[in-house]
């Protein structure tokens, strides 16, 4: 049996990426578009340059979703697919994950395929990709690999913490002169994914260190994470990093951390030095 295990680009990994042993990795890249110039997130972009447009763009950036076609010619070609998408609420990529299976299932009724809302993004994405390969090894049945990941993916949580609010005021969605004093004072805020997929702010801090403990803090109290996997997306900002995984090491008891730079997508939301902690 063949398997494809296919992700939007918001999980910021690579098509080179060998992190799967018994399934192959598929990437359907979002857009960008900032002006009048468009970034596909793909293994190419350059987050560089995509956040340096959007700081000198006056306007709203956006983002669109992968087409319909594209998720299509990725089921195609293999029996069994696993199709694991960011948050439905904040993105049509899912609902155009699920056209192009119902497309397919018309045309091809004996190939498989599994839709996912995360209803996260980044890291969380991976470790229901890891999962979802690590099921497929034991040689489960389809159905039973798609109850384990829906079991595994409700059990996942993300909190973020944002540095620079350009985005949020371009977008309406934050004051500009609030977000001018909150840069300022070097005010972070702290946010986390709700079971439906939205945002919730959750705290606000000053200072990176305080930030970074708040933000270990919330996920220690959340649940039990001794020994389990945890991975950290960031946009620019190594020093953080390291810090978490100090922090993660002494109160949570974990070493199984895994860093991945933010892409396209992620980088458009979290901007510079945004972090993402999947757990």
């Amino acid at each position: 049996m063949k398997w494809n295990i296919i992700m939007d680009s918001s999980c910021d990994l690579k098509t080179s990426d060998k992190i799967f042993k018994n399934a192959n990795l598929k990437i359907a890249p979002l857009t960008i578009i900032v002006g009048e110039k468009e970034f596909i997130d793909d293994d190419n972009i350059n987050v560089e340059q995509l956040l340096s447009e959007m700081h000198k763009e006056k306007r709203a950036s956006s983002s669109a979703c992968p087409s319909p076609e594209t998720f299509f010619s990725n089921y195609i070609d293999t029996d069994y697919s696993i199709c694991i998408t960011m948050t439905g609420a904040l993105s049509g990529t899912n609902n155009s994950a699920r056209l192009a299976k119902d497309m397919l299932q018309e045309e091809y009724p004996d190939k498989k395929v599994y839709v996912i809302d995360t209803h996260s993004t980044a890291g969380a994405m991976i470790l229901i990709a890891k999962k979802a390969d690590e099921l497929i090894g034991k040689n489960l049945s389809f159905e039973e690999i798609c109850t384990k990941l829906d079991e595994y993916n409700s059990q996942l949580n993300v909190v973020f913490s944002l540095e620079n609010f350009d985005n949020l005021i371009k977008t309406g969605r934050m004051n500009a002169v609030t977000g001018i004093v909150a840069s300022h004072l070097g005010i972070r805020v702290i946010a986390k994914n709700t079971p439906k997929g939205e945002i919730e702010v959750v705290g606000k801090t000053r200072g990176e260190d305080r930030t970074l403990n708040a933000m270990v803090d919330f996920m220690a109290n959340k649940k039990e994470l001794s020994n389990k996997p945890i991975i950290i997306n960031h946009c620019n900002n190594n020093s953080a990093v390291e810090k978490l995984k100090k922090i993660i090491k002494e109160k949570c008891n974990t070493t199984n951390i895994t860093v991945v730079n933010c892409k396209g997508l992620t980088s458009f939301y979290a901007m510079n030095k945004g972090v993402i902690i999947s757990y």
